[in-house]
């Protein structure tokens, strides 16, 4: 490992097989805590590199406690998070739309970290269950398309890295990986990042990865989320291929609207901001739900685009479709 750490320090590139190696070593509890924080600052100060994250992507699943649901046409909304700007739950309000529009939804994700919501914290204040028991999962999964997966709770191998994360106190490679890691190995997925640099970077990684269809957003203001305020930059990963462009609300006629107008708190003030998007309410909020979902209904094949995907998104929360499908969810998680 110092070897490994070495060269890290030196800026130069591990190959895949160095860091599987390293990966493997940490994540088995064969490394000291020591070590594994001169590893991740090193790899922070150089800046991992595609194949550094593909490789420890390969690890981190072979790793996690994989689960049989679908057959991997279902969607993942899991993005990076660290954006540090403090909206309401976006990705986990749109994974209802799009599962009330027909998506099949595997939501992997965990509690606040940057925000002051998490997808878990969300889920949890909405009245759900989100324990792990398997055949309760199954039966949520089948009864409702959506189901919940508390990434804590299906990574165990990470318990040998939260002491020298927490120590070190910013963002690591780690924070890269949860979002190419689904227990139950989606391979369509919408991923927000925080950074512009990590588009290509990530489209990529999707592509070594063996994924189907992947959207990489991040909105201009900073967003890991297709962006109310202004521009979205988005790297797509489709049939083999990457397409990189960008999109605005305007393109689907819609209003740039300011962050202040999409902010929230706590997990229960954004809770009241998606029931009010759900219950058919004119907001940025639900022009933002709208957008995202559009993504997610395209990703699905429940529409042929996103523009398309706009339209269906409004339909599904104005007619009343997205809250029965919260409802349902949190109904059928707690049976």
């Amino acid at each position: 490992m110092k070897s490994i750490i070495n060269k890290i320090q030196g800026h130069i590139d591990l190959s895949f097989d160095e860091m599987q190696l390293a990966m493997n070593e940490i994540m088995t509890g064969n490394i000291d805590d020591l070590e594994i924080e001169k590893f991740l600052l090193a790899l922070n100060e150089k800046g991992p590199s595609e194949e550094e994250i593909t490789a420890a992507a390969s690890v981190m699943k072979e790793k996690s406690l994989k689960f049989k649901i679908g057959d991997g046409n279902q969607i993942d909304t899991c993005g990076t998070g660290g954006s540090g700007i403090h909206t309401f739950n976006c990705s986990t309000a749109s994974s209802f739309v799009a599962a009330a529009g027909g998506a099949s939804v595997t939501k992997h994700g965990n509690k606040a970290v940057s925000s002051k919501s998490g997808s878990a914290d969300f889920l949890m204040i909405a009245g759900a269950d989100i324990s792990h028991d398997r055949e309760k999962l199954l039966n949520v999964f089948n009864k409702v398309g959506f189901v919940f997966l508390y990434a804590p709770l299906h990574h165990s191998s990470m318990r040998f890295v939260m002491p020298a994360r927490q120590r070190i106190a910013q963002k690591t490679i780690f924070n890269l990986l949860g979002p190419h890691t689904n227990p139950c190995g989606a391979k369509k997925q919408i991923i927000g990042v925080y950074n512009k640099n990590l588009l290509k970077t990530f489209s990529s990684v999707s592509k070594n990865l063996e994924m189907e269809h992947v959207l990489v957003v991040h909105g201009e203001d900073g967003l890991d989320e297709i962006t109310i305020s202004g521009k979205t930059y988005i790297s797509e990963l489709k049939n083999g291929e990457i397409m990189n462009y960008e999109i605005s609300p305007k393109d689907f006629s819609l209003k740039n609207r300011p962050l202040a107008e999409i902010t929230a708190n706590s997990p229960s003030e954004s809770l009241e901001l998606v029931k009010g998007a759900f219950s058919g309410k004119s907001s940025a909020v639900q022009d933002m739900i709208a957008l995202n979902s559009a993504a997610s209904l395209y990703l699905s094949r429940q529409s042929n685009s996103i523009s398309e995907g706009v339209e269906q998104a409004f339909a599904l929360m104005n007619d009343g479709s997205a809250m029965n499908k919260l409802n349902a969810y949190v109904r059928e998680s707690n049976l």
